[in-house]
C-alpha cells in the first residue's frame, strides 16, 4: 500500500459544498484491491477490539454500528482508512464528521477524502490511519497496535496544541465568523487579519491594530504602571523597583512581610513569587525574577483573593476570581495521588481542549514543596490546602469563578478608569482584594498590575459561574455597526478568455475610481503595478490581493489547478464569471472529461453569495447548467440575441448582455440599453475577433451588476487595447522587419480555433506559426493542435517550450508532426528546440507582409525575444 499524494483543501472546493477544510489522500491500495475486509482473516474482530468507538459511525446505513456492518460484509481499504482518519482525530479532541472515498480511473487507486480541524493533524491522521490498517491487516500483535494508536493520538493532541489558536484568539475568530467576517492567518502564531482589503483589521492574540504601543510599554513596565496609577489615586501596594540584591533588606524593612517579588517586565506570572515571609525566601525569589528582567519589583503583598477584571473599549465586560492549582488533603492520600485524582476530573484536559487544564509537576511546584518541606509522597491532613503553583493561570491548572455580576459599581468605575489612564483598548487588570462586591477603597484591596494582552479563557469558560462572550466586545470595537469587513470579490473562471476578461473588468472598475487588485496567469497586480510575476491564478495569489490594505475591489482569475490543489482562496464571492468550457488539461488529476472539468469550474459560481451574481455564458451547455448550483442571481451573456435561453430569461424580466446589430447591449427584460458599438472597442479589432467580443460582453455585464455606470463601462471598453501593456500575450501585434508578429496564448484546440477564425479575416496570405506542446496534455490534444496548425498555416516551426513536464521531448515532436500531417496539406515543418532560435528563424524567413504567429508559451520570455529581435532589425535599418 502506498500513499501517492496528500493535498489540503482550505476553501470552497469540488468535493463538498459545505466542508471547506478537507484532506485529499491519493492512495494506491495495491494487493488489497483484491482483498476486501471480509477476505482478510480476523480483520473485523481485531478492529472491534482496537477501535470500539467506531461503533458510532453509521456509514451508509446511517445507524449505530453501520460501519462495522460494512467491514463485516466486506469493504475496501480506502473506505476503512477514511473512517480511521476521522475517528483518530475525534479521539484526539477534534470532532470531524465528513468523509468520502472514491475510485479513480486507475485500478487500485483511490481518493480518500476527510475533514479536518487542524491541517497538520489531518495530514498526520492520513498517514496514521494507513499505518493502522496495515497493522491490523498484517496481523501485528494487538498490544503493539493499541500502544502505537495511543501514542499517535497523543501526538495528534500535541500537534494540535502547537498549531491551533489559543482560546482568546479562537474566541475572536469564531465571533467574527458568526458575523460573516472572513479571516486570514498571517503567520503560524496568533497574527490574524479580520476582513479583506481596505476594510481589514488585525489582531495578535488580544492586542489589536487599535492597541496603543505607548500604553503597551506602560503596562509592560510594572513600576511605571504602579507610579502612574498611584499618582492618579488608584489603590496600589507599597514597594520599590531594584536592580541589586544588596537593596533587598532596605526595601523589605520599609514595607514589611509578606512580600511579593516579580520581574519588572515579564507577563503571565513568569518569575513571580508571592507570600514570602523571610529574607531568605525573598533572596531566592529575587534571583528567580532576575532570569526574566534586569529590574525587579519588591512590594507588599495584599491579602485576599486574586481577581482579573477585563475592560474592552473602556467598558468592564467580565471579572473572574482566580485560584492557583491546588489539592485538598483527605488525611489518606499523598499529594501525587490527589493530583492524579484531580486530573481525572472530566473538566480537565490536555492543553486548552477542555475548561480546565491538567495539572503538571514543574519547577514551581517543586519550589513550593521544598518551602513546606513536603514531597509528592507527603500525605496532607484532612482539609489542608496545598497550592501547587504560585500563580493562578488557567494554563497551569488554576481555576476561575465568574464574579462579574457581583462587582460593586464603584469598582466598575475604577476598573474602567484604570483602562483609560493606561490607554489600553483591551486591558486585563489584576486585583488583590477580599472581594469585589465592596469598593477596594474600603476593603483594603489594590491593583497589582495591568496586562496589555490579557487571556480570555477564564471569562469564556470559568470553572464556576456563567461564561461571558467577551470576544463579541472586541469584534464590536473593531467593526462597529455599519462598518463593512469585506470588499467586493469578482472571480473569473472558464477555459479560454479568463485573463483578458479579468484585465478588462479590472480596467473598467479602476477607471471608475477604485483601487483594484487582480490576479492573472501573468502575475498579481495592484492597480497597474505588477507585484508578483508568474501564474497567479490560485488561492495563494487571491489571498495576497485580499491581504493588501489598499485594495477596494478584488478581481481574481481562478484556474482549475488551484481549485483542485487547495480550493478557493476566499469564502465566497460577490460575482462569479464563467466564460466557457472546452477541452484543456484533461487526463490530469482525475479530470478526464468535459463534465469533470465543468464540475471543477462550477466551484466558482457555486461559491457566490446569496446576494451576488453568477455571470454565465448562455451559449455553452456546460456553463449554462451551472445555474442550478448558484444561490445568488444568474445573469447571462451571448453572441446571439435570439438565443432561446436569453429570450426565456428576458421574458422573466432577467438581465443579459448580448451582441446585437454591432453593439454591446444590455437586455433588461424587454428593454435594450446599448453600451457601445463594437467597432469602437479596440480589443475586438473592429469586431473581427469574436472571442474578444465575448470577453467584452462578460466584462460589461459583470461591471454593470457590480454597480458601475454605463458611461464608465463605455469609457473602459473603448480605452482597453490588446497591446502588450494591457493584455500581454493576448492578440498582440508587433512589427519586426518584413513580418507582422502576432503573439497569443492560444494553448488548446478551442483557443487555437478561435484565433484562426480571426486570422482568416486578416490580409495575410503567407502565414507561419511557432508551435510547442505542453507535456502533461493528452496525446490526442497535442495531435489536434498539430492538425489545426497544419490546416491553416503554410509553415510550422516546432520548439521545445518551457513545459515538457516529464514528457519525452522527441515524443512530443513526433505527435505534433503526426497531427500536422493529418491535415493533408503541403505544410513545411521545421523543428528548432530553442525559443530564441525558433522565433528568430520565423522572422528571418518571413516574406514582406507575412504573418508570424507565436503561440505564447512563457509569455514574458516570448515578448522579450520578439522585442529584442525588433530592436536588432531597427538598429540595422538605422545603420543602413
Amino acid at each position: 500500500m502506498k500513499i501517492l499524494d496528500i493535498r489540503t483543501l482550505r476553501g470552497p472546493n469540488y468535493w463538498s459544498g459545505y466542508w471547506k477544510k478537507l484532506i485529499i489522500m491519493r492512495l494506491d491500495i495495491e494487493a488489497y484491491e483484491d482483498k476486501p475486509t471480509n477476505k482478510i482473516e480476523g480483520f473485523y474482530e481485531r478492529l472491534k477490539e482496537v477501535l470500539p468507538s467506531l461503533n458510532t459511525h453509521g456509514c451508509s446505513y446511517q445507524e449505530e454500528g453501520g460501519f462495522f456492518r460494512r467491514v463485516e460484509s466486506g469493504t475496501w481499504a480506502g473506505h476503512v482508512i477514511e473512517h480511521f482518519a476521522l475517528e483518530m482525530q475525534t479521539l484526539a479532541g477534534m470532532d470531524v464528521g465528513y468523509g468520502r472515498t472514491r475510485e479513480t480511473g486507475e485500478r487500485g487507486i483511490y481518493n480518500v477524502v476527510f475533514s479536518y480541524i487542524e491541517e497538520e493533524v489531518g495530514r498526520y491522521a492520513a498517514r496514521g490511519a494507513t499505518r493502522l490498517f496495515l497493522d491490523l491487516a498484517e496481523g501485528k500483535p494487538l498490544d503493539e497496535i493499541k500502544k502505537t494508536l495511543a501514542d499517535e493520538i497523543q501526538e495528534m493532541r500535541e500537534i494540535r496544541e502547537d498549531v491551533r489558536f489559543g482560546p482568546s484568539t479562537a474566541s475572536i475568530v469564531e465571533e467574527a465568523e458568526k458575523r460573516g467576517i472572513p479571516y486570514i492567518r498571517l503567520n503560524d502564531q496568533a497574527l490574524i487579519q479580520l476582513g479583506y482589503g481596505i476594510n481589514q483589521r488585525r489582531i495578535q492574540a488580544t492586542t489589536t491594530d487599535k492597541t496603543n504601543m505607548i500604553s503597551v510599554d506602560i503596562a509592560g513596565n510594572k513600576a511605571a504602571t504602579k507610579k502612574l496609577l498611584g499618582e492618579m489615586g488608584v489603590p496600589v501596594p507599597k514597594g520599590s523597583q531594584i536592580r541589586h540584591e544588596d537593596e533587598l533588606e532596605r526595601v523589605v524593612e520599609s514595607i514589611g512581610f509578606p512580600i511579593v517579588v516579580k520581574p519588572l517586565d515579564a507577563n503571565h506570572g513568569k518569575g513571580a513569587s508571592i507570600n514570602l515571609n523571610s529574607i531568605e525566601e525573598v533572596r531566592e525569589a529575587f534571583h528567580k525574577a532576575k532570569e526574566y528582567s534586569s529590574r525587579v519589583i519588591v512590594e507588599k503583598m495584599l491579602y485576599g483573593a486574586d481577581f482579573r477584571a477585563l475592560v474592552i473599549d473602556n467598558k468592564l465586560v467580565a471579572v473572574a476570581e482566580r485560584t492557583p492549582a491546588h489539592v485538598i488533603g483527605d488525611g489518606v492520600s499523598t499529594i501525587q495521588q490527589l493530583i492524579d485524582k484531580e486530573n481525572e476530573n472530566p473538566l480537565r484536559g490536555y492543553g486548552h481542549e477542555k475548561v480546565l487544564t491538567l495539572i503538571t509537576i514543574d519547577s514551581q511546584t517543586r519550589s513550593l514543596l521544598e518551602a513546606k518541606k513536603y514531597t509528592l509522597e507527603t500525605v496532607l491532613k484532612k482539609d489542608e490546602i496545598f497550592y501547587l503553583k504560585s500563580t493562578a493561570n488557567l494554563s497551569t491548572g488554576g481555576t476561575a469563578i465568574d464574579r462579574t455580576d457581583e462587582t460593586h459599581p464603584e469598582n466598575v468605575f475604577l476598573f474602567e478608569r484604570i483602562a483609560k489612564i493606561v490607554g489600553l483598548d483591551i486591558a486585563g487588570i489584576d486585583v488583590m482584594a477580599p472581594n469585589v462586591s465592596e469598593p477596594l477603597t474600603e476593603n483594603g484591596g489594590g491593583i497589582i498590575e495591568i496586562n496589555a494582552a490579557p487571556g480570555f479563557r477564564m471569562h469564556l469558560a470559568p470553572s464556576e459561574g456563567i461564561g461571558k462572550n467577551v470576544a463579541e466586545h472586541v469584534v464590536d470595537m473593531l467593526f462597529p455597526a455599519g462598518k463593512s469587513s469585506r470588499i467586493p470579490i469578482i472571480a473569473i473562471t472558464g477555459t479560454n478568455g479568463k485573463t483578458t476578461t479579468t484585465r478588462l473588468i479590472s480596467h473598467i472598475i479602476r477607471g471608475s475610481g477604485c483601487v483594484v487588485g487582480f490576479t492573472t496567469t501573468d502575475g498579481t497586480y495592484i492597480q497597474n503595478n505588477q507585484i508578483v510575476t508568474g501564474d497567479n491564478t490560485g488561492p495563494v495569489s487571491a489571498q495576497l490581493v485580499l491581504k493588501d490594505p489598499s485594495v477596494q475591489v478584488a478581481v481574481l482569475e481562478t484556474a482549475r489547478g488551484g481549485i483542485i490543489r487547495s480550493g478557493l482562496g476566499y469564502d465566497y464571492s460577490d460575482i462569479a464569471v464563467v466564460t466557457n468550457i472546452s477541452a484543456d488539461h484533461l487526463g490530469l488529476k482525475d479530470i478526464n472529461s468535459l463534465e469533470d472539468l465543468a464540475r471543477v469550474k462550477s466551484v466558482v459560481p457555486r461559491s457566490v453569495s446569496r446576494r451576488g451574481f453568477a455571470v454565465l455564458n448562455a451559449e455553452d451547455d456546460h456553463v449554462y447548467d451551472m445555474r442550478r448550483l448558484v444561490d445568488g442571481k444568474c445573469v447571462y451573456f451571448a453572441m446571439n440575441e435570439d438565443n432561446e435561453r436569453i429570450q426565456r430569461h428576458a421574458r422573466k424580466g432577467g438581465l443579459s448582455c448580448i451582441y446585437e446589430n454591432g453593439y454591446i447591449t444590455l437586455l433588461k427584460g424587454k428593454w435594450k440599453v446599448r453600451v457601445e458599438r463594437v467597432a469602437n472597442i479596440p480589443s475586438t479589432y473592429g469586431g473581427r475577433a469574436e472571442f474578444m467580443i465575448q470577453n467584452a460582453l462578460a466584462a460589461a455585464l459583470t461591471c454593470f451588476v457590480h454597480g458601475i455606470s454605463i458611461e464608465d463601462i463605455r469609457v473602459g471598453l473603448t480605452t482597453f487595447t490588446a497591446g502588450t501593456a494591457q493584455t500581454p500575450g493576448r492578440l498582440n501585434f508587433i512589427e519586426v522587419g518584413n513580418a507582422t508578429v502576432l503573439i497569443d496564448y492560444a494553448h488548446n484546440p478551442a483557443g487555437l480555433t478561435a484565433l484562426q477564425k480571426f486570422i482568416q479575416q486578416l490580409p495575410f496570405y503567407q502565414q507561419t506559426v511557432v508551435l510547442n506542446g505542453t507535456g502533461d496534455r493528452r496525446d490526442e490534444d497535442l495531435r489536434e493542435m498539430g492538425r489545426l496548425c497544419g490546416k491553416h498555416f503554410n509553415n510550422v516551426i516546432i520548439r521545445r517550450g518551457n513545459y515538457l513536464r516529464g514528457r519525452d521531448e522527441q515524443q512530443m515532436y513526433r505527435i505534433l508532426q503526426e497531427g500536422i500531417k493529418e491535415a493533408g496539406k503541403d505544410t513545411q515543418i521545421n523543428i528548432i528546440p530553442e525559443s530564441m532560435d525558433a522565433i528568430r528563424q520565423a522572422v528571418k524567413q518571413a516574406e514582406p507582409g507575412e504573418l508570424v504567429v507565436v503561440l505564447g508559451d512563457g509569455v514574458p520570455n516570448d515578448l522579450s525575444i520578439i522585442n529584442k529581435l525588433r530592436d536588432e532589425v531597427n538598429a540595422l535599418n538605422a545603420i543602413a
